[in-house]
C-alpha cells in the first residue's frame, strides 16, 4: 500500500518505542534511581521521550495540516470564554476521575493504589499540569471550538447551551469529553499495574535461557510487557502536539460492553462463568518437552505472539481502546484489520488446546466456551470498525486491505488455479424475468 494517510502513526514511532524497550532491558543499570517503582517511571519516560522525539522532529506531528496549530505562541493570552470553557471541562472531567479513585472500591484494593494513591496524592499538581497544557494548546489552535469547548459551554449553561450545529452540540462535546475520560481512567490503572507487576517480576528474577522452555517464557512474557508499556503510554499521553488526541470515542453501549467484559474486573465475572475453557490439559503437557513438536509448537505460538506484539507496538503513542486516534496500515495492519484479534484467538486455541480433555463432554464444553470468547473478539473487532468507519481514511484503508492483504492476494491466487470448464461462458447469465 503506497497511499499514505494524513492521519495515521507512523511506523516508525513505534518501531523508535521497541528498540528502546530492548536497548534499556538489556543495558539497564539497576539502581540508577532510588527504588525499583521510580525505575520503572524513568523506564517508561524514556521511551516515551524517544517516540515523542521521532513524531516531533522527524514527522513534524505538531505542524500537521489536519491539526490546524500555529508554528508559534503568537496569540496573547486572555481568559475569553472559549478558554474558560475548556478549563471549566478539564476541571470537571478530573474532579470525576478524582471522586472514582477516592470512592469506588475497587481502586482501594492494593493491586490498584499502587496507582490510584499516587494519584490521589498528587492531584493537585496533575491538576494543575492538565490546566497548563490546555491552555497551552490553546493558545496554539488556530480554530479553537472543540469537544472540551462545546462541553464547557454546556456545563456553564447548566445544559441549556446545545453549541454548534453538526457537531454534536454542547451535550455531544460533553458526552465525547467523559466517555474519553472514563477511557482513561478505566484502562490506565489496568495497564499500569499489568506492566509494574511485569517490571517486578523481571527486576527480582534472574533470566535464564538455558532451554527452549525457558526462552519460551521469557519471549511469551516479555511480549505482554512490551505491549502493555505501549498501552500505559498511549492511555496516558493523548496530546495535541503529537497528533495522538483522542478523535472521538466509542459512541455505543455495545462497543463499550463487548470491550470491557474482556478486562479485569469483569472477566472474573463474565469469562470465568460463560466463557470457562482452561483445563489441566494444556500444549507444555501434551508434548514432551524440548522435543521437536514441542519446540515447533511452541515457537508458532511465539511467532503468534510476535505479531499481537507488533500489533501495538505499530499504535506508537496511541493505543487506546473504544477511541479513533487515526487510520493503523502499516505493519501487521497492511495484511488484515484486525492481527491482534486474530493471532490473540489463534494462541488461545494452540495453548489451552480446549478439544484435549478428560471426557467427550469437557472437551466439548470447552471448545464452546472458546468458540464464545471467538465471538466476543469478533464482536469487539465489528463496532471498532462501525465506530472507525466515521473517518474517510478508514474506508479508504477498508477498500485498500480488502484488495491487498492476506485474504485479497490468496483470492486473486486462487482465481489463477480455478479449472475453466469447456464450453461455460465467464459472462453471468441475465436473471429471467
Amino acid at each position: 500500500m503506497r497511499r499514505r494517510f494524513a492521519d495515521s502513526p507512523p511506523l516508525s514511532s513505534g518501531l523508535a518505542g521497541l528498540a528502546t524497550i530492548i536497548i534499556l532491558f538489556v543495558t539497564w543499570p539497576r539502581g540508577i534511581v532510588a527504588t525499583p517503582l521510580a525505575e520503572f517511571h524513568l523506564f517508561i519516560a524514556l521511551i516515551f521521550v524517544v517516540m515523542a522525539a521521532v513524531d516531533l522532529l522527524l514527522h513534524k506531528s505538531a505542524r500537521q495540516a489536519g491539526l490546524a496549530l500555529q508554528a508559534a505562541l503568537t496569540r496573547p493570552w486572555r481568559l475569553d470564554a472559549t478558554l474558560g470553557n475548556k478549563l471549566l471541562a478539564t476541571s470537571v472531567a478530573a474532579g470525576a476521575v478524582w471522586l472514582l479513585y477516592q470512592h469506588a472500591a475497587i481502586y482501594q484494593d492494593d493491586w490498584y493504589t499502587r496507582f490510584t494513591g499516587p494519584v490521589r496524592d498528587y492531584f493537585a499538581l496533575i491538576f494543575a499540569g492538565l490546566l497548563a497544557y490546555v491552555v497551552l494548546v490553546d493558545r496554539l489552535m488556530i480554530e479553537r471550538e472543540d469537544d472540551l469547548a462545546r462541553a464547557g459551554a454546556w456545563l456553564r449553561g447548566l445544559g441549556r447551551n446545545s453549541g454548534r450545529e453538526g457537531q454534536g452540540g454542547g451535550i455531544g462535546g460533553f458526552r465525547n469529553v467523559m466517555l474519553a475520560t472514563l477511557i482513561k481512567a478505566f484502562f490506565l490503572p489496568l495497564m499500569y499495574c499489568f506492566a509494574l507487576d511485569d517490571w517486578m517480576f523481571f527486576y527480582t528474577n534472574a533470566i535464564s535461557l538455558g532451554s527452549f522452555t525457558e526462552v519460551y517464557e521469557f519471549l511469551y512474557r516479555m511480549a505482554f510487557f512490551v505491549d502493555v508499556l505501549f498501552a500505559v503510554i498511549g492511555y496516558g499521553i493523548a496530546s495535541r502536539l503529537l497528533n495522538s488526541h483522542v478523535r472521538w470515542p466509542e459512541q455505543t453501549l455495545g462497543g463499550w460492553l463487548v470491550c470491557i467484559i474482556c478486562y479485569t474486573p469483569f472477566w472474573q465475572i463474565v469469562g470465568r462463568s460463560y466463557f470457562d475453557f482452561g483445563s489441566e490439559v494444556v500444549w507444555g503437557n501434551v508434548f514432551m518437552r524440548d522435543s521437536p513438536l514441542y519446540i515447533a509448537w511452541g515457537s508458532v505460538i511465539l511467532g503468534l505472539m510476535a505479531v499481537y506484539m507488533l500489533s501495538t507496538v505499530a499504535f506508537g503513542n496511541r493505543f487506546s481502546n473504544l477511541t479513533y486516534r487515526g487510520t493503523l496500515w502499516r505493519g501487521p495492519y497492511a495484511l488484515t484489520r484486525h492481527p491482534a484479534y486474530i493471532s490473540k484467538n489463534l494462541t488461545m486455541w494452540m495453548i489451552n488446546l480446549p478439544f484435549i480433555a478428560t471426557s467427550f463432554d469437557e472437551a466439548m464444553g470447552n471448545v464452546i466456551a472458546l468458540l464464545g470468547v471467538n465471538a466476543l473478539y469478533f464482536a469487539r473487532a465489528r463496532y471498532e470498525e462501525r465506530c472507525c468507519r466515521q473517518a474517510a481514511d478508514y474506508r479508504l484503508y477498508e477498500r485498500i486491505v480488502r484488495r491487498y492483504g492476506i485474504i485479497g492476494r490468496l483470492r486473486r491466487l486462487l482465481r489463477r488455479f480455478r479449472p475453466r470448464h469447456p464450453g461455460r461462458s465467464d459472462v453471468p447469465l441475465r436473471r429471467a424475468r
